[in-house]
């Protein structure tokens, strides 16, 4: 590319070449991209619709059930864009860090201009600020410029606030303001976004959100994220020592809890009875109360030889085998509240000696009721008997403590934005004539206008209390 060059000489700049204009204008576009107001929108706004995708498309659940739900089509687009663990997909991620690159830039590029006007305010009024404010008072008193500034000094200081003083050419000019700090909520409120968010963005990293079933009795240290696409074990067990429901009178649960145990290293370390709003919390995994159901039933065998010669008695898990010594190989294969209408009953299946299995029902009692078949063992049906299995939901998010840090900055710096404001007063003050003093007052705030118009009107009031002879002021 061809380059502008000319002799170096003092005090002349060497123009730059086209490649430099080239970069510093992308350069500038790119950052007034990350500063602009639409890209903060636009973001603010695919971020509340694929949270709405995310409450309607229900989360970490394992990815068989989405296909009985869903059709193909859209069981398809769930899993290639991850929507069934969407808070923790790549492109959710994407775009929480360009909303939080945008804040970034956008505090980076206006908070130097906020610090400047703070420590470096304007403390001379001149014509060009007091046409700009807008809101100003003229009049004239009798005295000195020195007496009188004394005087509205102490006015100003207790009325408003302590008044910085600047001498200019015999014009003495009185600076007081009062809440700087509000100028930096909207700062303090952009932090505490990107605290939130890098706490939101620790937790999708490094946390997980799973549920397990436990039955009464039983414990479990296995759970499945991700919707089943990954495994964690945690370092210790959770058991189940009870569950139990209340109901209402009409037979609607009313409260449902579980006795939990933390079994680790062999041993109990923390015992707790959690219910939906009281979870329990170990080593930062938080275990709530989400669900309940009816475990596995097993069927209640008892097998005799007709001469009355007991063969054992069984707890038969449905479809699961059982070996009767002597006679076979039995599974429970159906069951029905009301068979033929004579109660209860189960169907089982027996295998002897590797023929194929013979099938038959066994009504609920006693053993004569399966003698007429005529057998070389009698079964006696007693029932079935179950228990009842707890629903955790299981939860690790390391980011929660940040998020409550950026929540408690958020609030403090939107309370000082909303009701806090920077109210600037000057007075001016210059020698008109030989004994009269032409005093100007002028006020401006960065919020709530109506407010400081009448606080304005009130420190009025005070200065010219303070004036050395009331009586000669003169209306300008």
């Amino acid at each position: 590319m061809e380059t502008t060059t000319e002799i170096r000489s003092e005090g002349v700049p060497i123009p730059k070449s086209g490649a430099d204009r080239h970069v510093k204008t992308f350069g500038t576009e790119i950052w007034n991209f990350l500063i602009s107001l639409k890209l903060a929108i636009w973001t603010l706004i695919l971020l509340a619709v694929t949270s709405i995708l995310g409450t309607v498309v229900e989360q970490n659940q394992p990815l068989e059930k989405y296909q009985q739900v869903y059709e193909d089509w859209a069981y398809n687009l769930i899993v290639r864009f991850n929507l069934f663990d969407m808070y923790h997909s790549w492109w959710f991620l994407f775009l929480l860090c360009l909303f939080a690159l945008n804040l970034t830039c956008c505090t980076v590029d206006r908070f130097p201009r906020a610090v400047r006007a703070v420590r470096r305010p304007k403390l001379i009024l001149d014509e060009a600020t007091e046409k700009s404010i807008g809101l100003a008072e003229r009049w004239k008193n009798k005295g000195t410029v020195p007496q009188l500034a004394k005087s509205y000094k102490n006015a100003l200081s207790r009325s408003f606030a302590a008044p910085r003083i600047t001498e200019t050419e015999g014009t003495v000019h009185l600076y007081a303001e009062k809440g700087v700090v509000s100028r930096f909520g909207a700062y303090a409120t952009h932090v505490g976004i990107l605290i939130i968010f890098i706490g939101a963005i620790l937790g999708n990293l490094f946390g997980f959100k799973s549920h397990m079933n436990i039955p009464d009795g039983a414990q479990g240290s296995h759970i499945d994220i991700r919707g089943g696409k990954e495994h964690v074990d945690l370092p210790f067990a959770v058991r189940n020592n009870r569950f139990w429901m209340e109901t209402y009178p009409n037979g609607q649960p009313k409260e449902y809890s579980s006795d939990l145990s933390v079994i680790e290293n062999g041993r109990e370390v923390v015992r707790k009875t959690i219910t939906v709003n009281d979870p329990l919390v170990y080593k930062g995994i938080w275990f709530y109360q989400s669900s309940y159901g009816q475990a596995t039933a097993t069927a209640q065998l008892s097998v005799i030889r007709p001469d009355g010669t007991p063969l054992g008695s069984f707890s038969l898990p449905a479809n699961e085998p059982a070996r009767i010594e002597g006679y076979g190989v039995i599974r429970g294969v159906a069951y029905e509240e009301n068979f033929q209408g004579k109660g209860p009953a189960l169907k089982v299946a027996v295998e002897k000696g590797g023929r194929s299995a013979t099938e038959f029902w066994i009504p609920k009692g006693g053993f004569d009721l399966d003698r007429r078949r005529g057998d070389s063992a009698v079964i006696s049906f007693g029932g079935l008997t179950s228990s009842m299995y707890t629903g955790l939901q299981v939860a690790k998010d390391p980011g929660v403590n940040v998020v409550w840090l950026g929540c408690l900055l958020l609030t403090a710096g939107m309370m000082v934005s909303f009701f806090g404001s920077h109210r600037r007063i000057w007075i001016r003050l210059s020698e008109a004539q030989k004994g009269k003093v032409e005093i100007t007052a002028a006020g401006t705030t960065n919020r709530n206008r109506p407010a400081f118009e009448k606080a304005f009107a009130a420190v009025l009031i005070e200065i010219r209390k303070e004036s050395p002879d009331k009586t000669k002021e003169i209306a300008a």
